[in-house]
């Protein structure tokens, strides 16, 4: 894909995801077996939807893009989100600082900042 020289393209790939207190939810023993299984054989499966701020300002999330179970826009599964994605992006001439939200089907959110030359 060719960009013009004010898009530039970023790639956002969730790696893992880590739920902080399974052993909060109100869970039999059973469930509570088979949600460790899952974590621990795809922990991404958990992830209800995600979205992505490829500008975040520090204070107001704005996303530009998103995908949740039964979107098959991106691809076949209805099932799990995606794992990975492109942006074309305004190119800028600054530090960018890219915000990813992930949502669990429990609703606990997790957020991740980074800065990117």
């Amino acid at each position: 894909m060719k960009l013009g020289d004010d898009k530039e393209e970023i790639i956002v790939e969730l790696e893992n995801y880590v739920m902080l207190s399974p052993d909060a939810l109100p869970l039999d023993e059973k469930n509570k077996e088979t949600l460790q299984a899952i974590m621990a054989k795809d922990p991404l499966a958990l992830i209800e939807y995600w979205s992505i701020d490829p500008d975040y300002d520090g204070e107001t999330f704005r996303s530009q893009w998103q995908d949740y179970r039964d979107n098959t826009a991106n691809d076949s599964d209805p099932y799990h989100v995606v794992r990975s994605t492109r942006l074309i992006v305004p190119k800028i001439h600054r530090k960018r600082t890219i915000c990813v939200r992930a949502v669990d089907v429990f609703g606990f959110e997790s957020v991740i900042v980074k800065e990117i030359p």
